[in-house]
């Protein structure tokens, strides 16, 4: 895990710093411009964080029986890391959340300014697409990168992550009383969506360097299980969010402690108590592995062409032990 760490650690460092070599970039900016541009939209990528989106590509991508670390999976995975950066970028903007840290430093526009900030979030989304799509020249084919460019695209934008935020905002604003469908609409956007890009874009990437015929009803029913894994595992995750929020500090956070209760923010805390909430995040937990059993066997079937699947073995442990740990980490 620590070795398939550091090269996505890499990978994404490599993706920005290469943009540099673009005739664009040679052509119409001074080396200087070019330095601070890459220097500010790097910051926000190299805080920290704990990688969980590109971990989980490169983990269910390994389950499908390929390298974690193949080229076209790295970039695939890269890509689902620049979009959640971004959004954090955009989040912590003083017309949004108006953090002034993250990941245990201070914002990027608390360095940088407001507006660079917003360019540096603007960039990095862009970037998510070109190297996403830039897996079809490591070792995926076009059919398949298209299909994983869709899935970011869709779940990243106007009725996936995008919808989720405009879905919180309009609700901090309301007076109206919201509850837990309220909430559970929020956390699947916000948060389960990319997650579940990030799974079933594995599948999608691994099955198909694997040569599973990508249109077949059991390669759409494992995509379509990767994502119920992800946006479920994504709702666990921000409950375990809330919690923290009310019983760790900001060092340990590494972000604001606290300061969705000051802002009379909707949580699962404030709905369902803090032992309730954890209660739940356990029960979707279980969800989760469930539906990971279930993913295993369509797996093996997509592997085996259709066929029974005895005689094809799938190690799913590393994912398993991602979800569990997102249950009882600390920060």
């Amino acid at each position: 895990m620590h070795t398939l760490a550091g090269k996505i650690e890499e990978t994404l460092r490599d993706l920005v710093l290469g943009a540099a070599a673009m005739p664009a970039a040679s052509e119409n900016l001074s080396p200087a411009e070019t330095e601070s541009l890459l220097r500010t939209i790097l910051y926000p990528v190299e805080a920290g964080g704990k990688r969980i989106r590109p971990l989980l590509t490169c983990l269910v991508a390994q389950a499908c029986g390929n390298q974690p670390d193949h080229p076209a999976i790295l970039r695939c995975a890269a890509a689902l890391e620049f979009v959640h950066t971004y959004s954090l970028v955009h989040d912590d903007l003083p017309c949004m959340d108006n953090d002034d840290f993250r990941r245990g430093k201070p914002t990027a526009h608390k360095v940088f300014g407001e507006a660079n900030a917003l360019l540096a979030g603007d960039a990095l989304l862009t970037h998510a697409f070109y190297a996403i799509s830039s897996s079809a020249g490591a070792g995926l084919s076009a059919d398949a990168a298209l299909r994983c460019v869709e899935i970011l695209a869709r779940t990243s934008g106007v009725f996936g992550m995008i919808a989720g935020q405009w879905k919180d905002l309009a609700q901090t604003k309301s007076a109206q009383p919201s509850g837990w469908h309220t909430l559970r609409g929020i956390h699947n956007l916000k948060t389960g969506a990319l997650l579940g890009a990030a799974s079933s874009i594995g599948v999608v990437a691994g099955l198909a360097l694997r040569g599973c015929f990508l249109d077949s009803q059991d390669v759409r029913t494992a995509v379509g299980l990767a994502e119920k894994l992800g946006v479920t595992t994504g709702l666990a995750f921000q409950i375990v969010d809330d919690i923290l929020d009310v019983t760790q500090s900001s060092a340990t956070l590494g972000k604001t402690a606290g300061k969705d209760a000051s802002q009379e923010k909707l949580t699962a805390v404030s709905l369902l108590g803090i032992d309730g909430a954890q209660t739940e995040a356990e029960r979707l937990t279980q969800d989760a592995l469930l539906t990971l059993e279930q993913l295993d066997f369509r797996i093996k079937v997509c592997l085996n062409s259709g066929r029974p699947t005895a005689d094809i073995a799938t190690d799913w442990s590393p994912v398993k032990s991602l979800i569990e740990n997102l249950l009882s980490r600390n920060s």
